[in-house]
């Protein structure tokens, strides 16, 4: 079973760059570039924000993505219209039921 991440794990870490591994191709840099919590009183809910290069562009799909400090992850990734031009911005969604 995949690790559940939350929020904290990630606020360490912003501004920092990790690495997407698309299949059949070599390691894309994105950098964690914002983080939004939309928990509620019954849902912890957040979501990640990574900038990269406009090339390559990679679809929504669930990705491995390393970071130096993290280790290894699983995330679904996908691009995300912000219109910005200077990169191309990434968004992975997480939601837990709070245990009430």
């Amino acid at each position: 079973m995949s690790r559940q991440w939350k929020l904290d794990d990630f606020v360490p870490h912003l501004g920092s760059t990790f690495e997407v591994w698309p299949k059949d191709t070599a390691a894309v840099p994105i950098e964690l570039f914002e983080i939004n919590d939309n928990s509620s009183s019954s849902l912890d809910s957040f979501s990640i924000l990574f900038k990269g290069k406009t090339d390559p562009v990679f679809r929504h799909d669930t990705y491995k993505v390393t970071h130096a400090l993290m280790g290894e992850l699983e995330l679904f990734l996908g691009p995300i219209h912000t219109g910005k031009t200077d990169a191309v911005y990434y968004q992975a969604i997480f939601s837990a039921l709070r245990n009430v």
